[in-house]
């Protein structure tokens, strides 16, 4: 007897249908983008116990003919292919067939569709004979899926919860509304409505589908050649501990995209909190033939030809929108404080006055700011990325306290520094003058792996602005040392620097592996809280943050400073 057997059809269909319709939230994918494909301008969508138990899809698109609802639940067919050259410039999301028979081969499947001329009703149970009748209704399409599963029980039982199955369903919905701003949709949940979004801006459909109000999502708007991308990024303060609001679509289908979710996160790279991504509704065009939506059996994922090419366009529009916002981060206060609140002294530093005002020497501000400080104060004071600030002191010995235009300005002394140093490091690399030479070379003991480790990475070393060279098994000659390191221990952030690359996985990118010792460098330099500051060292801080790129926050995504408006000055002092 033959070991090799082909399958009945029955089967085969069903193993078909199990990598299409993975679970309800593939079936209400698949049919809300057959009634786009169909110029649908309203799609209403009900679905019970999870959309095992029903799945009812609405629109109000052209409809099919008695014809073309035959054929449509045939296996292999399709309204969007004719000819082999088809197949690379596929501009629809599916239109009618294909993903129907499978729909039909676990359910129970209805199809009400009218044309404007003729009305067809075609039922199908199980992948089984298709059951066709005249009726009349309005042109548009209602297609109906009853117990899923229903003969693949096995399939049911490794699904999730009902209101787990019912939340992937909204999020299905969600990520086609956003894709079609124009279009109306309507999503009910065991007759109760959950969902409306009505046709609006692209902006304001954004909002309401990410949680966001407008104003937190800044506009994406970039072309290169062929490729353009658009869309919005939400601001810093939104970002959220997991990726779950981050939206991509590709010639207008949605899509899982890792490649556009890293281009986003590296566009918004320092700019936000460690730990948190970016939020996120992003579309991008690109040549039909230069896309490939078949990876993946659902089209939930694309593959580019141009990969580097898409990356570093969504990387550089994401930078730019964030770049050219104004991030200022504005706190609201209580009206009153709360009852016990602490005193001054609690902060630990009672006996600090509130305000610095010693004037220190020249020696003293270089000592905290480096030489290079007075140059880098912006002589362009209409330019500067932030409102106008007025020094009034310290407090706590960690802020900075300045008046501004919109009230009281709180400055993080450290998260301040380590922006400035951040920049200056970035900007000065490569240059000569940078590195401090060392009048005796500091001979620093290590192991016989970091030795070699750091032979190795000399380069890498170089490019942060260290001089080392290996002298002998296990000892290391540091030479020179970025200039901004005035203040700390050479050798500490030389060993610190060594095990940072030893437990990084980012060895074979150079670019990377310097940007983690600039960061090093630059957060192990900055003044620390706790550092009594002279007024003029505050002064140069402030003078050299307002200098920076992006001035908002530190490289781990901090926050430099905060506003506390006028208005809330005025109710928490009762004038309000």
């Amino acid at each position: 007897m033959a070991k090799v057997v082909l399958l009945a059809q029955w089967l085969a269909d069903r193993i078909a249908a199990g990598e299409i319709v993975e679970r309800p939230a593939s079936v209400v994918k698949e049919l809300v983008e057959n009634a786009l494909d169909a110029g649908a301008t309203q799609v209403v969508v009900d679905i019970e116990s999870g959309g095992f138990t029903a799945i009812r899809v609405a629109d109000d698109g052209e409809g099919m003919s008695s014809e073309d609802a035959r054929l449509a639940i045939q296996r292999f067919a399709t309204s969007k292919i004719r000819h082999e050259s088809d197949l690379s410039a596929i501009r629809t999301l599916g239109f009618r067939g294909e993903a129907l028979p499978s729909i039909g081969a676990v359910s129970h499947l209805e199809i009400q569709t009218s044309d404007g001329a003729e009305g067809t009703r075609l039922r199908v149970e199980g992948g089984g004979e298709a059951w066709v009748e005249a009726a009349a209704g309005p042109r548009g399409t209602v297609v109906t899926v009853r117990h899923l599963y229903f003969n693949t029980p096995a399939r049911r039982r490794f699904l999730r919860s009902i209101a787990r199955e019912s939340a992937l369903c909204t999020d299905a919905v969600e990520r086609l509304a956003l894709s079609r701003p124009d279009v109306a949709f309507r999503l009910r949940r065991d007759d109760e409505e959950i969902l409306w979004l009505p046709p609006a801006a692209a902006r304001e459909r954004a909002a309401t589908v990410l949680g966001a109000t407008p104003k937190q999502l800044l506009p994406i708007d970039d072309r290169e050649g062929p490729l353009s991308v658009t869309g919005f990024v939400g601001l810093p303060e939104i970002a959220r501990r997991s990726r779950q609001g981050q939206h991509f679509a590709v010639n207008g289908r949605p899509v899982q995209s890792a490649l556009l979710g890293r281009a986003v996160e590296q566009g918004a790279h320092t700019l936000l909190f460690t730990g948190t991504f970016p939020v996120c509704a992003v579309a991008v065009t690109a040549p039909p033939d230069r896309v490939d939506p078949n990876v993946h059996p659902r089209k939930l994922e694309v593959r580019f030809a141009d990969d580097r090419a898409i990356f570093a366009l969504v990387e550089r529009a994401t930078r730019a929108a964030l770049h050219a916002a104004p991030l200022v981060r504005h706190v609201q206060t209580t009206t009153a404080p709360p009852a016990g609140a602490a005193s001054y002294a609690d902060f630990g530093h009672a006996d600090q006055p509130a305000l610095i005002a010693r004037e220190p020497s020249p020696l003293e501000a270089a000592a905290i700011f480096g030489e290079a400080a007075a140059a880098d104060v912006p002589t362009d004071r209409d330019h500067r990325r932030l409102p106008p600030l007025r020094l009034l002191g310290q407090v706590g010995r960690t802020y900075l306290v300045a008046s501004c235009p919109e009230g009281l300005a709180l400055i993080d002394q450290h998260a301040a520094h380590e922006r400035v140093l951040y920049e200056r490091l970035l900007r000065d690399r490569g240059r000569q003058d940078t590195a401090q030479t060392l009048a005796v070379p500091i001979p620093i003991e290590v192991s016989t792996s970091e030795a070699e480790l750091a032979d190795d990475m000399r380069a890498t070393f170089a490019g942060a602005g260290f001089e080392v060279e290996r002298f002998g098994a296990d000892t290391l000659l540091l030479r020179a040392v970025p200039t901004v390191t005035a203040r700390v221990s050479p050798e500490r952030i030389l060993r610190e620097g060594i095990a940072e690359l030893e437990q990084t996985t980012l060895l074979r990118s150079p670019k990377s592996a310097i940007e983690r010792l600039t960061i090093l460098t630059a957060c192990r330099s900055a003044v620390k809280a706790g550092d009594v500051l002279s007024r003029a060292e505050m002064e140069a801080l402030i003078a050299d943050l307002e200098a920076c790129e992006d001035p908002y926050t530190c490289f781990h995504g901090r926050p430099t400073l905060v506003v506390v408006p006028a208005r809330a000055l005025e109710a928490y002092f009762l004038r309000r």
